[in-house]
């Protein structure tokens, strides 16, 4: 057989075999179900606060003359996050995003008696403000937010087995209690007292929220798809920027917070575009 022969079996089989080769499918709607844990920070801290010496009057308590100094400070520990998130894209590369997610701001206050030489010299034998920082001490972390945020989402390789992506966001975050109210707790033998030590008039509900992320998904099976992301939730917060006066109200100030999350969720592609062959 001459060597030449072979030639237009070749060309052939390189013909044919772009053809049998095909992209994967590309999601255009997208359902998300996300969970993961998101890191603290540090909110505030006074050196020195003043506490005056409560004295009974007729089963009603008034600040007597002695006063106690403290040590307040309060941080946001590390929580979780939960939510679901929707995404579509209308062309390949270019999407838009809404999530509504839970996330966890559990406050971690600490209190130290930097003084009570206050309740030492009124003769204070319940120890009254000692009591109500160690109960502030003690308060187990609560608090929590529910963020709302929409933006836009680039990804770059949609049809492929794993495609990159990166999210901005802005929104508003919604928090269930005060960054900078205060109150802590004593028992004498009139019973279980509640005591604020610093107030907040003006507690903020709502604040604004910007947001960076990126990721990656790749597909699980017809219709489904495993995500992974890291993403930065940056909320305004409101913090104590100096003690409060007796009234418990204290200077405040707010500032914005980065909470870095990592999130691992689980994808329902609603609708997606078939592979093509090539």
């Amino acid at each position: 057989m001459r060597p030449f022969a072979f030639v237009p079996l070749a060309l052939s089989c390189l013909a044919v075999a772009p053809a049998a080769a095909q992209t994967g499918p590309e999601a255009n709607l997208v359902l998300t179900i996300l969970g993961g844990v998101a890191t603290g920070h540090e909110l505030w801290t006074v050196e020195k606060q003043p506490l005056c010496v409560l004295i009974p009057a007729g089963g009603q308590y008034t600040c007597g003359s002695n006063v106690d100094t403290l040590r307040l400070s309060r941080g946001i520990g590390s929580s979780i996050v939960l939510g679901t998130a929707a995404t579509y894209f209308p062309s390949p590369h270019v999407g838009f995003h809404v999530e509504l997610s839970y996330l966890g701001l559990p406050l971690d206050n600490a209190c130290t008696g930097v003084s009570y030489d206050g309740s030492v010299s009124s003769g204070d034998t319940y120890e009254r403000n000692r009591q109500t920082c160690d109960d502030i001490q003690s308060q187990a972390g609560t608090g929590s937010a529910v963020v709302i945020f929409g933006g836009v989402t680039l990804r770059a390789t949609p049809r492929r087995a794993l495609s990159p992506y990166l999210r901005g966001s802005v929104g508003v975050v919604n928090q269930s209690r005060s960054m900078v109210e205060v109150v802590g707790a004593f028992v004498d033998p009139s019973g279980f007292h509640e005591r604020q030590v610093v107030a907040d008039p003006r507690p903020r509900a709502t604040s604004a929220m910007l947001g960076g992320a990126a990721g990656f998904t790749s597909p699980l099976g017809t219709g489904y798809q495993f995500r992974l992301e890291v993403r930065d939730v940056v909320a305004r917060l409101d913090r104590l920027t100096g003690s409060a006066n007796g009234l418990g109200i204290g200077p405040t100030a707010s500032r914005f917070y980065h909470h870095i999350a990592l999130t691992l969720a689980l994808d329902v592609v609603l609708e997606k575009k078939r592979g093509r062959r090539y």
